[in-house]
């Protein structure tokens, strides 16, 4: 299965937590060893039953190797950057590179999780390619210097940090000029990054389940604090207060959008991303494919999957046509020329209903553009909580609830970060709560097929200065199964902009437009579709306090009344991207 991996780490879900110190040989955690040691009681060298990092080091370092096959030798050094911070770096040579001189391709996993949770992991997907790997600690990370110097909020030293480890590396005497990078959720972003340096030299990224920019993709959504990807850096022993309320990080979209012009003139790098619908990352392959696809050779396929475990019904398992399966990054080592398709590609796992075998959907499609042909199409929220395309002719219409920041609706599926039951779970689990708005279609009389970007345009007032609201797109089966497709969140004070933080007016109407990321779906015969709006998602979103100024606690918070409105001069509604359906 492509989302699970041994690493010497805790899983949870896709992200991995490092078991032991980076700088001693101290006894790694309780479970950690219980867990490694199970699996390979031959790693207490001495047998003493204490598992130290230097004993699983060493036998990871040997998992590794077995793992490449053939004659591999092991070396580790410290690769100088342009400012002198030198970086922890793993390399794994083939033996006749130093006994004949010969020159090999080399490929390149800089991680997030350490040395040896990249080298276990991607060992096995290079195994008798007689390429050189090699794995290296990030700026601030592992066995790495330079701690406290990397930037958390964009990740943009990964960049040069990328640049100069190529750079490195194609003046080694084994290199033979070319380099490619690879890496899995947390080994991957750094490739992400990578890619906009345009190194010569760099003939193709292959990431999985992974992600570019850290606000946009990473550490927040819409403005809004990404708090489970928080709870993942504290794990990492990367302290984050979770005080003070609302967390608040502006980030300049004009400089990265040239930093993105920039990358694309002239990138002759191959780009691959794996990636799936409820995967937390999904949009920034999306994003790449539509900035770069025309500049150079992007390759995406979205599954219908997620960033961990799926729960709720799953979407039958459907082969890729052999002649749209993505590029090999060892086959572009090879021959970047010959072996690079000359046109980028998307293939896309269009979901349906897992219930009906007879229902459209549930299978893979190909696209050189995207979007696809479609037509957005508003689908209006009426005061008597229904769904339709009809525009509202009401001239005063709303409904309203009460939202208690010490009350938060609980995550429930999606895309959720860190988390078991991503993916299309049951939404009826939050029926009962009196701060969640619903709003139901009739039933459909034929499939809808929707794909591309979704948005959510809400006209809303509130009597509190600040607050979050959230919406929520749900594919209702005819047994009353509510699975969420889309859901989105957006903070109040952004109604001017990402750029401008401005307080809301008691009683104002203002108009919030939400950006609920891309999907791929029909809705079936006989579905409804659901739309649910509330002001919470937690633990995926940090909980607002209902106020604009910081907040130490929830104890001073207020209930705020939120009120949608729903009239014809105020007609919150949601856009879906509609394919015209082949007969």
């Amino acid at each position: 299965m492509r989302y699970i991996f041994f690493c010497p780490t805790i899983l949870f879900g896709l992200i991995c937590v490092p078991l032991f110190p980076a700088h001693s040989d101290e006894p790694i955690s309780v479970t950690g060893a219980q867990t490694f040691l199970t699996r390979h009681p031959d790693a207490d060298a001495n047998n003493d039953g204490i598992l130290t990092s230097e004993e699983e080091r060493a036998y990871s370092r040997q998992l590794a190797m077995d793992a490449l096959g053939g004659d591999y030798r092991y070396h580790k050094t410290m690769v100088p950057m342009r400012d002198g911070v030198r970086l922890a770096t793993g390399l794994f040579i083939p033996t006749k590179a130093v006994t004949e001189k010969s020159k090999h391709s080399t490929v390149l996993c800089r991680s997030a999780y350490g040395i040896w949770a990249a080298a276990l992991f991607d060992s096995q997907k290079f195994a008798n390619k007689d390429l050189i790997y090699i794995c290296q600690d990030l700026r601030g990370d592992g066995q790495s210097e330079g701690h406290g110097t990397a930037d958390l909020s964009s990740f943009d030293n990964e960049i040069s940090d990328g640049y100069d480890t190529i750079d490195w590396i194609i003046n080694q005497a084994w290199s033979d000029g070319k380099v490619g990078m690879t890496g899995q959720s947390g080994h991957g972003f750094s490739a992400y990054m990578a890619y906009l340096a345009k190194h010569p030299n760099l003939v193709g990224c292959d990431t999985n389940i992974s992600g570019g920019s850290a606000h946009l993709y990473w550490t927040f959504h819409n403005g809004v604090k990404r708090e489970m990807y928080y709870g993942w850096l504290a794990q990492r022993n990367i302290p984050i207060p979770l005080w003070p309320k609302p967390s608040v990080e502006l980030f300049d979209r004009t400089a990265y959008q040239e930093t993105l012009r920039g990358a694309a003139d002239g990138n002759d790098t191959a780009f691959i991303a794996r990636t799936g619908w409820y995967d937390i990352f999904s949009e920034s392959a999306i994003d790449y494919f539509q900035r770069f696809a025309q500049h150079g050779k992007v390759f995406v396929q979205i599954d219908a999957s997620g960033h961990g475990r799926m729960a709720g019904k799953p979407y039958p398992a459907k082969p890729i046509p052999v002649e749209w399966e993505l590029p090999a990054l060892t086959r572009i080592l090879d021959d970047p020329r010959q072996n690079t398709p000359e046109r980028s590609y998307i293939v896309y796992y269009l979901m349906g209903d897992t219930t009906d075998p007879t229902a459209p959907g549930n299978g893979y499609r190909i696209t050189h553009a995207w979007p696809v042909p479609h037509e957005p199409i508003r689908y209006y929220l009426t005061s008597d909580g229904t769904v339709g395309t009809e525009r509202p002719t009401e001239g005063q219409a709303s409904r309203s609830f009460r939202y208690d920041p010490r009350d938060p609706v609980p995550s429930a599926g999606g895309d959720v970060f860190i988390h078991e039951g991503v993916g299309p779970k049951d939404q009826r689990v939050l029926k009962d709560r009196n701060d969640v708005l619903h709003f139901t279609s009739a039933p459909l009389t034929e499939p809808l097929e929707i794909t591309g970007k979704v948005l959510a345009d809400l006209y809303v007032s509130s009597d509190v200065s600040d607050t979050t609201f959230t919406a929520k797109l749900v594919d209702i089966y005819p047994d009353g199964y509510e699975a969420i497709v889309r859901d989105s969140i957006i903070m109040a004070r952004f109604h001017q902009g990402f750029d401008k933080q401005v307080p809301m007016q008691k009683g104002k109407v203002y108009k919030l437009t939400m950006d609920m990321w891309s999907t791929a779906l029909v809705f079936n015969k006989g579905h409804r579709l659901g739309v649910q709006i509330s002001s919470s998602n937690h633990p995926k979103y940090e909980v607002h306090p209902n106020t604009f100024e910081p907040s130490e606690s929830f104890d001073q918070s207020p209930v705020a009344t939120h009120t949608i409105h729903l009239s014809s001069q105020h007609p919150s509604n949601i856009v879906l991207p509609v394919v015209s359906r082949e007969e």
